[in-house]
């Protein structure tokens, strides 16, 4: 990933909704914010170029290198079972985590304002927000053929509060929730199902569309008991809707 100070993630999150809205298939970007070194959040971007012409890729990351000046640049070759444990570290036994999500059609000025005051405002060393993006050849696949409901091109944010144990959790909570809420003027109805809480059943139903019924019916087919709990947010069987 590439790193960058704080201090210039307005322009950094600026360039980066500017350079995923043309992004090829073969490339994704995630963005966000993790804790630095001294202790202040810094800004990330973390790029995956998995076409076959590894040099075609050089130029996407050369206009990433430009979007600051990189503190930290660890652009190279990597197996794809290395890319998937990047973030493994990051996941410490023993501390707390809350996590909430925004789905969010672009980033504009007002959703990086909103990111950038909440690195700004982050109530615990362990926290992080990142920002997945969502396009290619996943927007293209028929939302009745699945049961995610939303295939266009969009953001997907994270909001993960982390405190240690002992620590209070109600100010961590509340950087989470607080967050949540000021980006929910702006973003797509529903929200990425497995980060949804179980209460959330509104934004549940939103999240799987027009699936919602089919899912419903599947589940009291196959799941009447409510064995399984898989997928936290999905309501118990129940009467027929």
């Amino acid at each position: 990933m590439i790193m960058f100070a704080l201090s210039e993630a307005p322009a950094v999150l600026r360039g980066y909704g500017a350079l995923v809205a043309e992004a090829p298939d073969e490339l994704t970007v995630m963005a966000g914010f993790l804790p630095g070194p001294a202790g202040e959040p810094v800004i990330f971007v973390c790029p995956f170029y998995s076409g076959p012409d590894l040099a075609a890729g050089a130029q996407w990351m050369d206009r990433l290198r430009v979007l600051g000046t990189p503190l930290v640049d660890q652009i190279g070759p990597m197996p794809y079972a290395d890319a998937l444990r990047m973030f493994d570290g990051g996941m410490v036994d023993g501390n707390h985590y809350l996590l909430r999500t925004r789905w969010l059609p672009a980033l504009t000025d007002g959703t990086v304002d909103t990111l950038v005051d909440a690195a700004r405002q982050v109530t615990s060393p362990f926290s992080a927000l990142a920002v997945h993006h969502f396009h290619g050849a996943a927007t293209r696949v028929r939302p009745a053929d699945t049961a995610f409901g939303l295939r266009t091109d969009h953001l997907m944010t994270e909001i993960i509060a982390v405190w240690a144990p002992g620590d209070q959790a109600g100010p961590h909570r509340e950087w989470a929730e607080r967050t949540s809420a000021a980006l929910a003027p702006q973003a797509l109805p529903g929200g990425y199902p497995n980060l949804l809480a179980p209460e959330e059943t509104d934004r549940v139903r939103l999240a799987y569309g027009a699936n919602w019924a089919r899912l419903r019916h599947a589940k009291r087919r196959y799941d009447p008991r409510d064995l399984l709990h898989a997928v936290p947010t999905l309501p118990p069987s129940g009467p027929p809707e």
